[in-house]
């Protein structure tokens, strides 16, 4: 089996199949949800998103595609949140805060 080398390789539309949405606002929203990190949702991505999700477009179907993502980035962000929460403070419970503790040093 030989290797290509700097060969381009195609992908199927099946693979990178994106809903279609017919409203260009809601299409912006949706691709910079989509671009963005859920660690911590950008302010700007979430005004967009709720700029677009009342407004009066005969793209139901497109909004309502939004809508189910923005929600699941949302959950995304605030697991991530408690997750590091807890990270925390385990770290601090069990001493790994970056503090060197030897058994010999009194506290």
């Amino acid at each position: 089996m030989a290797i290509n080398i700097g060969s381009k390789r195609s992908y199927s539309e099946d693979v990178a199949h994106l809903p279609e949405i017919k409203d260009p606002d809601v299409l912006c929203a949706f691709k910079d949800l989509m671009a963005a990190s859920w660690d911590e949702l950008d302010a700007t991505v979430i005004h967009d998103v709720k700029n677009a999700l009342p407004k009066n477009s005969d793209d139901k179907s497109g909004q309502e595609i939004l809508k189910n993502i923005f929600q699941s980035a949302e959950a995304v962000e605030e697991f991530s949140g408690r997750v590091m929460s807890l990270k925390m403070e385990l770290d601090d419970s069990i001493g790994m805060s970056g503090e060197v503790c030897w058994p010999w040093v009194q506290r």
